[in-house]
Formats: C-alpha cells, structure tokens, sequence
C-alpha cells in the first residue's frame, strides 16, 4: 500500500504512542494541559487521524474493557509505525519547515530521546542550529537592503523574526553542549509489530 506522507499531528501522535500505549481520551487530555496542543487538542483531528494511523498498518488497536461500563480503544505502535516515526526524527531541519512550521523542528527534537541515539540527537540540533542561523542571516540581509524610508512597523515585525531566529540558535547550541555531557538515555526496542 502506498502511503501519504505524514502530516505533523501524525507524527506527534505516533511520537505519544511510542512512549506507551494509550486510548485517544488520554492523548486529547495530553493535547489540553501541555504545550503539545499546540499541534491540535481537537477530538475532531486527534481521532480520525490515530484510524487513519491504523489502517496504514502503523498503529494497532486494541480494545481494553477492563472498566465495563467505559470501554476504550488503546493504541500501540507497530513495527511500520516505529520505521515512519524514525524516519520523521532523521528528517533534517529545512528553510521551509522553518517558515512553515517553526514549532515542529521542536516537536522532533522532543520525541527523539527514545529512539534516536545522542549522536544522532547532537546531530540534529547542529543541523537546527546551521538552519536558523542561516534563515536569521536571509532575514538580516532582507532588512538591509530595503529603503530606508521603509515601513517601521514591517522592519520592525522582521526583526522580532530575526530575534527569534537568533535566539532558537543560542539553544540549540545550548542543549547540544548539554547533551555531549549527558550519559546515553536511549531505549533499546525489541520490534512491536
């Protein structure tokens, strides 16, 4: 079967469910009281997107009714659910996902320590931090060449850009030098399928 390309919250949910199994109940109240709902707190999106995870074989769902009277589907990861959400992890950071989707380089990151070693973690963030310096620096080169009799307020919105930008680097460098001093944390898996 071929398959679509993942869209952020898939791969969010494919990162929640690799931590332990879980029922949709339990990811949508994950999504309202932490930063994650950042990527959808909507039982609307959150459900028809762990079925369609499941008919393309990369969750499985089982039917836990140990509460009677509250039965609930709990979702696992897959042997082809642990290949798409590494592959997902090893994607570099890019110029347009900087543009488009500035919170996922992040949401990566954050999801990585399970399954990507430190290397590869340290890795990542030097690729992250490369990528928005360089954005920072198209963004600085853009300001400078406008008129100077430009709008304040839109130099004013790019630089705030910039800052952004700018400060996104300053951890990622952070976290990296952190990190090549912290032990090894990543778990070994045995398969899931």
């Amino acid at each position: 079967m071929s398959r679509k390309r993942l869209t952020t919250l898939d791969c969010a949910l494919l990162g929640i469910v690799d931590i332990e199994p879980v029922s949709g109940y339990d990811i949508h109240r994950l999504f309202s009281t932490s930063p994650m709902g950042a990527f959808s707190s909507s039982p609307g999106a959150i459900y028809p997107a762990l079925d369609r995870l499941e008919k393309q074989g990369l969750l499985r769902a089982m039917l836990d009714d140990s509460t009677p009277t509250r039965p609930r589907r709990v979702y696992s990861m897959k042997e082809a659910g642990e290949a798409a959400l590494e592959a997902w992890l090893r994607e570099p950071v890019s110029r347009d996902e900087l543009v488009r989707s500035p919170r996922v380089p992040v949401l990566r990151f954050s999801l990585a320590e399970r399954r990507l070693s430190r290397s590869e973690c340290i890795s990542y963030l030097e690729g992250f931090r490369r990528a928005v310096t360089s954005y920072a620096a198209e963004l600085r080169e853009y300001v400078a060449n406008q008129p100077s009799s430009g709008q304040v307020h839109t130099r004013l919105a790019v630089e705030h850009g910039i800052e952004g930008y700018e400060c996104q680097a300053r951890w990622a460098e952070r976290a990296t030098e952190e990190l090549k001093r912290a032990p090894e944390t990543r778990l070994s898996y045995g398969g899931g399928s």
